[in-house]
C-alpha cells in the first residue's frame, strides 16, 4: 500500500508525499515522474515489447517514432533489443523483469520503485538479476527504493535501508548499521540477529557493565542497569577449547553442526540456546555434537536493544 500510495495509485488518509521536495499528494501518477515495476511486472499483453516500453512517453503525448528514439539508451543498457518485437508471453521471468524495469526508466523518472521485483525468479536468476539492478541503479543515478522480504536480496542491492512493521518505521539507516546495531528486537529478529537474550544488568567494578543471564556472566563497556535484551551477532562469538583462559567465555555443549558451505553453523546448550558462525574450515578442527566448548562474547559484540 505505501508503494502505491507514493506513485499515486492509493490516496492517503492522513500525511503528504514529498518527493525531491516536492508536495505530490495531489498529483496525477502521470505527473510525479515516479517509475513503478510492480511485483508481477503486469505487461499489456496485447502489445509488443517495445509498445509495452513506450507505453509511459506515449501516454505523454509523444508520437511513437520519437519515443522508440528515445528509449534506445534504456534498451541498450538493458540489453533486451532483440526483444522489441516479441510479445510479453513468449519471454521468461528475467526477461519479462527487465522489459518492466525499461517501461519505468523510459519516462526518466526522478524515483523509481521496485517492489519485490526479484521475488518470482528462482534462486541462480534471482542473483543475478539483483547485480543488474544495482549496477543499473548506479549507472543512471536514480534513486531506487526497492521492497523486499529476503535479506540477501536487500545485502544485495541497498546503501540504506528502512525496517518497516505495520506500517511504522522501525528503523532507518546503512545496512550494516542495521545489522550490527538494530534498534529493537524486532529489528534485531527480522535481520537474523539470532542471539536476542534476556538478563539482568548491574554496575561493573570498573564503571563498565556487568551482564548476568541464564546463569552466566559477561562483562561490556557500555553502562546499563535493570532488565535488559541484547543482541550478539551469531558471526562475531568466538570458540575456543573449554581449557582456554579468556574473558567472557560462557561453557556450552555443541548440540547440532550445520554445513553452510563457507561457514558452519554451531548451535550450543549454554541453559539457553547460543548461536555462532565459524568459517567452513575452522583450523582443521572438526566440531561434534556433545563437545565441550568455551564460547566467547567480546564486549564490542553485545548490542543492548530497546524496548
Amino acid at each position: 500500500m505505501l508503494v502505491e500510495t507514493i506513485c499515486g495509485l492509493r490516496h492517503p488518509t492522513a500525511g503528504r508525499i514529498i518527493i525531491d521536495e516536492t508536495d505530490v499528494t495531489g498529483l496525477e501518477p502521470r505527473d510525479r515522474r515516479v517509475g513503478y515495476v510492480p511485483q508481477d511486472y503486469v505487461l499489456f499483453p496485447t502489445k509488443r515489447v517495445v509498445d509495452n516500453v513506450v507505453f509511459g512517453l506515449r501516454s505523454r503525448g509523444v508520437r511513437r517514432r520519437d519515443a522508440v528514439e528515445q528509449i534506445e539508451p534504456i534498451v541498450a543498457l538493458l540489453g533486451i533489443a532483440p526483444l522489441l518485437e516479441r510479445w510479453p508471453a513468449t519471454l521468461s521471468g528475467g526477461e519479462q523483469q527487465r522489459v518492466a524495469l525499461a517501461r519505468a526508466l523510459a519516462i526518466r523518472p526522478r524515483l523509481l520503485l521496485l517492489d519485490e521485483p526479484v521475488s518470482a525468479l528462482d534462486e541462480a536468476l534471482r542473483e543475478r538479476v539483483c547485480r543488474d539492478l544495482r549496477r543499473f541503479q548506479r549507472e543512471l543515478g536514480i534513486t531506487t527504493v526497492h521492497i523486499s522480504h529476503n535479506l540477501e536480496e536487500a545485502l544485495a542491492v541497498s546503501d540504506w535501508a528502512a525496517v518497516l512493521n505495520d506500517g511504522e518505521l522501525q528503523q532507518c539507516a546503512p545496512m550494516g548499521e542495521l545489522l550490527r546495531r538494530p534498534r529493537n528486537e524486532m529489528v534485531a529478529r527480522f535481520l537474523r540477529g539470532e542471539n536476542i537474550l534476556s538478563g539482568t544488568a548491574r554496575r561493573g567494578p570498573d564503571g563498565g557493565t556487568v551482564l548476568q543471564f541464564a546463569g552466566h556472566e559477561i562483562r561490556i563497556a557500555e553502562r546499563h542497569e535493570g532488565d535488559v535484551t541484547f543482541m550478539v551477532r551469531p558471526e562475531l562469538l568466538c570458540v575456543h577449547s573449554p581449557d582456554d583462559e579468556v574473558e567472557n567465555a560462557v561453557l556450552a555443549e555443541l548440540s547440532d553442526v550445520a554445513d553452510r558451505g563457507v561457514y558452519q553453523r554451531l548451535e550450543f546448550d549454554a541453559g539457553i540456546p547460543l548461536i555462532a558462525f565459524v568459517p567452513g574450515e575452522h583450523e582443521g578442527h572438526a566440531f561434534t555434537p556433545g563437545q565441550r566448548h568455551a564460547v566467547v562474547i567480546p564486549p564490542s559484540a553485545v548490542r543492548i536493544l530497546q524496548d
